[in-house]
């Protein structure tokens, strides 16, 4: 009795197993009983020269995760929700921000939150993404900085710019010289926003200041930006007495995330008054700071 059953075919099978590996006549499809043909239609396409493996269907990039920022935290000279909005709200995206004061205090996440408000990439670059031992290359690096962030029409952050748009005074080689002066050329005509930050604004170069429209220095918290912290990062379940607030000259946005992070250790996430004040006065006792400095204003 004769066998019907066209998978047990060897020439079918050879056939089939073939289809999927080269180019054939689409005619040999013909050949294949129905339920084989529609197997092989799902993972095959039938092109000019014969069979074509379907493509995987590119899977689209997940979204950035949505930054969130507390312009109540922030203590500086300027009111970081009237620009951000003004910013939004103007066709002009060719400026550049300066934000510079005391460290921690929340200056390079104010620059991200700001690129996604504009809509826009967001690009970083350190000292160590910049500056290059080999004469010449730092150039290359900071032009190259600046024509990525014009390709993809991105806000483009400098962190730390005392660390490379240094006074030239104190330049002790002429190339650290002619690598200023590639960052003052670029930042002339670079035609969407740049922001560079800095804790030491009297160490830049002085010819850089009026390439910034913006310069926001940004300063310990006051009392109002205490509570907002204490609200945002533990909740408004939770509050300082105001003598104890009184007891923080020196906090910042950081202190909060540090203080936050040690207590999910250490007290398993269990946040009371006493504790929240504990953790926070550590933070700024660790700072030893000399209230005798100059540089420390009241």
């Amino acid at each position: 009795m004769t066998n019907n059953n066209n998978n047990d075919n060897p020439e079918i099978v050879h056939k089939v197993i073939h289809i999927g590996v080269t180019p054939c006549d689409p005619s040999m499809l013909e050949m294949l009983p129905p339920e084989i043909r529609s197997l092989i239609a799902k993972d095959v396409q039938i092109g000019a020269n014969g069979p074509e493996v379907k493509k995987e269907e590119e899977k689209p990039e997940p979204k950035p995760k949505k930054i969130k920022f507390d312009y109540k935290m922030v203590n500086c000279n300027q009111n970081l929700k009237e620009l951000t909005d003004k910013l939004k709200a103007s066709d002009v995206k060719q400026y550049g921000i300066l934000l510079y004061g005391v460290s921690g205090s929340g200056k390079s996440h104010y620059a991200q939150w700001l690129a996604q408000e504009l809509k826009m990439p967001f690009i970083k670059k350190r000292c160590s993404d910049l500056i290059d031992k080999f004469v010449g290359e730092s150039e290359k690096r900071i032009r190259a900085a600046f024509e990525e962030a014009k390709e993809k029409k991105a806000v483009l952050l400098f962190d730390e710019a005392d660390s490379f748009l240094f006074d030239r005074k104190y330049a002790d080689r002429e190339h650290e010289v002619m690598s200023v002066n590639e960052f003052l050329t670029q930042m002339e005509d670079h035609p969407y926003p740049f922001i560079m930050t800095t804790n030491l604004k009297d160490k830049i170069d002085k010819a850089s200041l009026r390439r910034f429209v913006f310069k926001i220095k940004y300063d310990y918290m006051k009392p109002e930006n205490i509570n907002a912290g204490i609200k945002t990062y533990f909740g408004k379940d939770f509050k300082l007495t105001d003598n104890q607030i009184k007891e923080f000259k020196y906090l910042c946005a950081g202190d909060f995330k540090v203080a936050k992070q040690k207590m999910d250790i250490l007290e398993h996430g269990q946040y009371t008054n006493e504790l929240i004040y504990k953790y926070l006065k550590q933070e700024q006792f660790e700072k030893d700071i000399d209230e005798g400095s100059p540089n420390i204003k009241f």
